[in-house]
């Protein structure tokens, strides 16, 4: 009886991250059809900025059932972690490039501002459609940490370890990135976005833990890495596919091996 309760109890540590998961995949169902009708980017931004802001409230909700914050989590700002953030931000920009530059990659500029991925749409004003991505950028960064970091790492490593929670939050981190509705999205995402995504979450709970569950350290990484995806106008150009992912294995090797031997 014992065993049983205490395999249960096991269990019953994952039901709220799957949840999480489950919940994100609804919103991608209900989401789904919805971009057929849509011809203006500032409303695809809307819709992704309140379908996030859901995804904010059941973290929240499960922080606070499961885990009695701010008692797990750090909530503090502490201004060393958050500039730590930021500068392995920045490293990890210049290694990346740096890396991809030296394997044959080209890169090219494009005017500013830049709606990549979304040219097929019109827009009502330019600088408001800029705006709402600049802020979907960064509301997301917030709401991914507090999912993924904040609530998942936390409730698993407070069972499993910290290993666990850093490998299977990650994992998990990376699954809801994929669109679950077309073959050809996940053989994309699996071909080209994969290996970044995971280990980005790999580095980003190493980093949560060093930093002692400070939420603001993992922000301050994840937001200036959208910042600068959507608002600096280079375009990559690999001469391989591959060269992407040679590039952001050790670029990510590198910042895991720089954070292990820091202490704040």
């Amino acid at each position: 009886m014992v065993n049983s309760m205490s395999f249960e109890a096991r269990w019953r540590v994952l039901l709220g991250p799957i949840l999480l998961l489950v919940v994100s995949y609804t919103i991608y169902l209900i989401r789904y059809p919805l971009w057929w009708f849509i011809t203006h980017v500032e409303q695809i931004f809307t819709m992704l900025i309140v379908s996030y802001s859901i995804v904010l409230i059941l973290a929240l909700v499960l922080l606070i059932k499961d885990l009695k914050i701010p008692d797990k989590i750090s909530t503090t700002i502490r201004h060393t972690w958050v500039l730590v953030g930021v500068i392995f931000a920045l490293v990890y920009l210049g290694l990346w490039h740096l890396i991809s530059f030296i394997f044959g990659t080209r890169f090219g500029f494009t005017p500013f501002p830049n709606l990549s991925g979304y040219e097929s749409y019109s827009v009502y004003s330019l600088p408001l459609a800029f705006i709402l991505y600049f802020a979907f950028a960064v509301f997301g960064a917030f709401v991914e940490e507090i999912a993924y970091r904040g609530y998942v790492q936390t409730r698993i490593a407070s069972r499993y370890g910290y290993i666990a929670g850093i490998l299977i939050s990650a994992l998990l981190f990376s699954l809801q990135h994929i669109h679950v509705f077309e073959l050809f999205w996940i053989i994309e995402f699996l071909q080209t976005q994969f290996v970044h995504v995971l280990l980005f979450g790999v580095f980003t709970g190493y980093l949560y833990y060093k930093s002692k569950k400070n939420i603001w350290s993992v922000f301050a990484f994840h937001a200036l890495l959208n910042i600068f995806a959507v608002s600096v106008p280079i375009v990559v150009v690999s001469t391989f596919p591959i060269i992407n992912q040679i590039a952001t294995i050790a670029s990510f090797i590198i910042l895991i091996a720089l954070l292990d031997s820091i202490e704040v």
